[in-house]
């Protein structure tokens, strides 16, 4: 086989530029750092930094995630916080309505600010988060979900779907809370649910009408009794007499006050009953003169406090020769009593305490959770690193390694290239 110096040229050039090449992948690697700048430099090696990316972006998505959720947690944790410090303000407003120093006026000033709490209570309710998002609306993130109507109601426009976000591929974390259960369906102490809104509706209602009623009424050996019934029914209360106390159950149809009259007679609680002549006015006498009481009142149909009580007893105590003795005594339902609100509080106290609860429980899962994704990233990290971090020293040696040859290689086509004929026939 002939080789002429044609084709001698041009497979010396062919093979410094395939060295020039290879000198120039291996500049890229050492100025990058990456030992792989093309899937052709290690075809296994780049399947798995495809697959490892794919896993960091997800691990990246999962801490975003559990930002998120931390964040709306906070938020839903600090509008229950402030709830349950308008509940304390309420406990202590209802403690000082129920003293008796308190005129009309007085417990007015206490109902306003009481008013006031149903609307930062409605507020804390419709609080959104740093997209905009309603917390409290379920899945309607968009729509306000508590507003009023015209009569004052307020009304709850969300559904009772709870949000999550994804922190793993195998679990969800709950980031908001049923807003109709929470606001909507408190556990009252009587086993029923009541709203938070009815709840200091009845607040400040019971606290209005205390001026105008009783716990307890009293009298001394002989009182006069009529009633106010706009809720036929059962009726019961607490009477107490000098044979202790009886509790006395009527089904009232009516004013007739003639089965109030007959319970009484058969309680046996040392006290008479007789209807006067107005056929309206039950005279009520201990048969030893001694202290009437009546409480505990309760009427059916009446089972939260009312903006205008509806059904009640008027009370005169009198003395032996008929003469009234102080002013007229009004008993309202226990549901109107501010004292009955109380057990009312208590039970919002615990309903957001368990809310609260829950949400620390979630709060700390998040905190483990933020840990292990860290763990997971810092691992793929160093995979990453372990296919895709070039070995300098490595590099370094191998560029200068083939600099050498190269060099070699083209002093020795030069010597070459200049032979010719010429030179044998000197």
């Amino acid at each position: 086989m002939q080789i002429s110096s044609k084709l001698f040229n041009q497979q010396q050039l062919k093979q410094f530029s395939s060295s020039t090449e290879e000198l120039q992948d291996l500049q890229n690697k050492i100025a990058s750092g990456e030992n792989i700048l093309r899937a052709s430099d290690d075809p296994v090696g780049s399947v798995e930094l495809s697959g490892l990316s794919v896993v960091q972006k997800q691990i990246e998505q999962y801490e975003r995630n559990v930002g998120s959720a931390s964040d709306r947690l906070t938020l839903l944790d600090k509008n229950l916080e402030n709830i349950s410090s308008i509940m304390i303000r309420a406990q202590e407003l209802i403690i000082q309505a129920s003293s008796d120093t308190l005129g009309a006026s007085d417990r007015e000033v206490i109902a306003l600010e009481v008013d006031e709490m149903k609307k930062e209570i409605m507020n804390a309710g419709n609080a959104q988060d740093s997209n905009g998002s309603f917390l409290f609306s379920g899945y309607k993130t968009k729509i306000q979900p508590f507003t009023e109507d015209l009569s004052g109601k307020i009304i709850y426009n969300g559904d009772r779907g709870i949000s999550s976000l994804s922190i793993s591929e195998s679990r969800m974390m709950e980031t908001t809370l049923d807003g109709g259960s929470l606001f909507q369906s408190v556990n009252n102490s009587d086993g029923n649910k009541i709203s938070l809104f009815t709840m200091i509706e009845d607040i400040a209602h019971s606290i209005r009408s205390a001026s105008g009623g009783v716990e307890i009424v009293k009298a001394s050996g002989k009182a006069e009794l009529t009633f106010q019934n706009n809720n036929p029914g059962s009726w019961s209360f607490d009477l107490t007499g000098n044979l202790g106390t009886k509790t006395i159950t009527v089904e009232s149809t009516g004013e007739d006050p003639s089965e109030f009259a007959k319970q009484i007679n058969l309680s046996s609680a040392g006290i008479t009953a007789s209807i006067n002549e107005d056929g309206k006015t039950i005279t009520l006498t201990d048969t030893t003169n001694g202290p009437i009481t009546i409480k505990n009142l309760s009427v059916y149909g009446i089972n939260s406090a009312q903006k205008e009580p509806t059904s009640f007893f008027n009370v005169q105590p009198k003395d032996g020769a008929g003469n009234n003795i102080g002013k007229m005594q009004k008993l309202y339902d226990n549901n109107q009593l501010p004292s009955s609100q109380l057990d009312k509080v208590v039970s919002t106290q615990i309903h957001l305490a368990n809310n609260r609860g829950e949400i620390g429980a979630r709060t700390s899962s998040l905190e483990r959770q933020t840990d292990l994704l860290a763990n997971r990233r810092l691992a793929v990290e160093k995979n990453v690193s372990d296919l895709k971090e070039a070995d300098l020293a490595a590099l370094v040696t191998n560029l200068q390694s083939m600099l050498t040859s190269m060099q070699a290689s083209q002093q020795s086509f030069v010597k070459i290239s200049q032979l010719n004929l010429f030179d044998y026939l000197r």
